[in-house]
Parts: structure tokens; sequence; C-alpha cells
């Protein structure tokens, strides 16, 4: 029997998971099951448990994919002037590209929709809060790099300058939804008063049109395809192990 490769198993975790998402975007966290997720992917049912053992197990891996792409994001972003304000912006602009992606509305429903599934698992939860710890230290320590240079105000706080704009971002994505009145450009005006007035000549080089690094869409998947019907999966056919 041909060994399996590392390949092999992560090419098919992949497979799992890019399917898994389009079966949330359609139906729903709690309107999809396994053997939804195995059609969509085009494997039979006792397939997909050699790599997940349950939704909550995949929900775990989606999580681990989106700390991926922030740590990219991070590295990404790092410029060799070392930088702290450029490296925001870059930052900066790879997020809000989020609020213009025609799946904006699924991928923030699905967010909120996973939050109740966060805090009822002890691990969920530990998972989420070491990528919201790896993401409020980042963005303090380019802030506090950026005070220390003077691009920042000297009375401004990093750490709470961070958790604000975290904030501000994640109340951004879930009321967007509802009332179209809230954009990003706010936040990047808030970003903007936080610079030195003592430094004018000093521009924040901060575009939320400008292209940046592409990395992903940020905490989600690859875009989902909620528009497919949902007979299409089950009508594909399954291929061998």
């Amino acid at each position: 029997m041909a060994r399996v490769t590392d390949a092999h198993i992560e090419a098919r975790k992949t497979q799992i998971l890019d399917a898994a998402w389009n079966c949330f975007a359609r139906n729903g966290y709690h309107g999809t099951t396994m053997q939804d997720v195995a059609t969509e992917a085009g494997i039979s049912a006792g397939a997909i448990y050699r790599y997940f053992d349950g939704k909550e197990a995949v929900l775990a891996a989606i999580n681990e994919r989106s700390q991926a792409m922030g740590i990219t994001l991070v590295a990404a972003a790092a410029g060799p002037d070392g930088d702290p304000i450029r490296s925001i912006a870059v930052i900066g602009q790879a997020m809000m590209r989020f609020f213009h992606d025609p799946a904006f509305e699924t991928i923030a429903r699905i967010n909120i929709e996973i939050w109740p599934e966060i805090l009822r698992h002890d691990d969920l939860r530990r998972r989420v809060s070491g990528e919201i710890r790896f993401w409020r230290e980042a963005v303090t320590k380019l802030l506090a790099e950026a005070r220390s240079r003077g691009d920042l105000r000297p009375d401004v706080n990093p750490e709470a300058a961070a958790q604000v704009l975290m904030c501000a971002w994640e109340g951004m994505r879930h009321f967007r939804i509802v009332d179209d009145g809230f954009t990003p450009q706010s936040m990047v005006d808030l970003f903007r008063s936080l610079m030195s007035e003592q430094s004018p000549a000093r521009e924040v080089p901060f575009d939320i049109a400008a292209p940046g690094p592409d990395i992903g869409l940020p905490h989600s998947m690859p875009a989902a395809t909620p528009a497919a019907s949902h007979n299409d999966g089950r009508q594909r056919r399954r291929r061998k192990e």
C-alpha cells in the first residue's frame, strides 16, 4: 500500500475546510452536518473522520488558518526601514479590503454565528483568545514604537489605543451588516487623529483602496460561494481516498 504523504494529508484537510466554509455560508454553522461537508468535499462520510472528529474540530482548524493569516500579514508588513507607521498602514489596508469584498456579509454573518460556539467550548475559546492576544500585542508594539519615534501623540497609551482599534474593527464588521452608515473610513480617521499634531509633515501612508499583501480574507476562510445550489455538492461524484 502506498504511503500517504504529509502533503496529501494537508491537501485533503484544506479540501475539507474549504468545503465546510462553503456549507457554513449556505446553511449556517448549526445547519451544516458533517455529512454535508463530506458531500461538498466529494469524499465519503467515513473518510472525513480520518481528519476531523467533528464539526468543532473543523471550526478549530478554521481558526488556526485565521491565525496563520494574521502572522503572515504582520510579517509581510514589516518593512526594511523598520517604520512602524508604514507597517500599521500595510496591515490596515489589508484588513480594510475585507469591507469591499463581495463575500463580506457572508463572512461577517458566519463569524457572528460561531461566537456562541467559541464561548461554549473551552478549546475553541483558548484558541481565539490566543489569536486576539497576538493581535493586541502586535499592534501595541507597533504603536509603542511609533510613539518613541515621535509619530504618535505622547499622551496616547499604545495598549489602550490598540484595544480601541481592535474593538472598532470588530464592531464595524457586525454593525455594517445592518447599517451601511458604519464606514471603515471612520477607523482610518481615528488612526490619523492619534498622530502627533507636532509633526504635520509626517503623512500617514494609509489608503483603504491601495493594494497590499494578498494573504487571504482576514479572520476567515477563502471566499465562499453562498449562491451555489445546495444540491450541487450532492451531485458531485465522490472520489476515492
